[in-house]
């Protein structure tokens, strides 16, 4: 079985902007590992792994411009060897990496 989630959050910032901290936030690791972006500034893939003895799991970001900002979805994908989500990881990543992306954003720029 395969555990999914998804969640998006709107973001008051040009694209090209959230595409640069999504960037910033996935090259910590860990929790981030195997990070590439599948499509420039829209698309990224990430494997999350919160310690060396844990699965992995997959995380996909998209980025798709909105008015007056960006909407970020992002999606869990566990390994098929995972039966239940009791402790509720799977959002957790998803809101860790959300609230990352959001102090990210509202850093002082060129300081």
């Amino acid at each position: 079985m395969t555990i999914r989630r998804q969640s998006d959050d709107f973001f008051e910032a040009a694209p090209p902007a959230v595409a640069t901290a999504v960037r910033t936030v996935l090259s910590k690791r860990p929790p981030y590992v195997k990070t590439s972006e599948t499509e420039k500034d829209t698309v990224f893939k990430t494997n999350i792994r919160p310690s060396w003895w844990l699965v992995g799991t997959d995380m996909t970001i998209r980025l798709q411009p909105s008015a007056g900002g960006t909407q970020v979805v992002a999606t869990t994908k566990s390994q098929w060897l995972i039966m239940g989500d009791v402790f509720n990881y799977y959002s957790r990543y998803i809101q860790d990496f959300l609230k990352d992306l959001r102090i990210e954003l509202q850093k002082p720029k060129g300081g």
